[in-house]
């Protein structure tokens, strides 16, 4: 019995650390600038889909609150653009800008200095904190896909 708990034990805090990895994978992906390992770990229409469902009052999203600033800059790319304003604006190199927008060297520059905040949402999700709380913080999920934990929702 006493090797069945540590068994159970050991499961638990595999899990617990599992997600951690992917933000290691995503940290070191961002310092390389490994494209191929980036569209691995970001979920684009994920990413888009919440920030759809944002914008639709009556529908619920993942994405908490948003600052002035993200309001503003979808308001303008929907006048602009119309319809598919956020498939044209919400790319990987948006995702990318958006995590490394805190970082000293944003051209490299990788989020495990900057991040704040990164703890589980709920039993499938991870959010991260990206930036103080009073210097417009961006905000990542990382959801459990599959066998995969991958960025579902970028928001700041």
């Amino acid at each position: 019995m006493k090797g069945f708990f540590a068994l159970l034990f050991l499961v638990a805090l595999a899990f617990l650390v599992w997600p951690y990895t992917a933000v290691y994978r995503l940290d070191q992906a961002l310092q390389a600038d490994d494209q191929q390992a980036l569209n691995e770990l970001v979920d684009m229409v994920a990413v888009r889909e919440q920030i759809k469902r944002k914008l639709n009052k009556n529908v619920e999203s993942a994405i908490g609150d948003v600052s002035n600033s993200f309001i503003d800059w979808l308001q303008n790319g929907i006048q602009r653009m119309g319809a598919d304003a956020i498939e044209q604006m919400v790319d990987i190199q948006w995702v990318v800008a958006q995590l490394r927008s805190h970082n000293h060297k944003p051209e490299h520059g990788g989020i495990l200095d900057r991040m704040t905040y990164a703890f589980f949402d709920g039993p499938d999700r991870l959010l991260l904190r990206i930036g103080e709380l009073d210097d417009n913080p961006v905000h990542a999920h990382l959801s459990l896909q599959g066998l995969e934990w991958r960025i579902t929702a970028v928001y700041n």
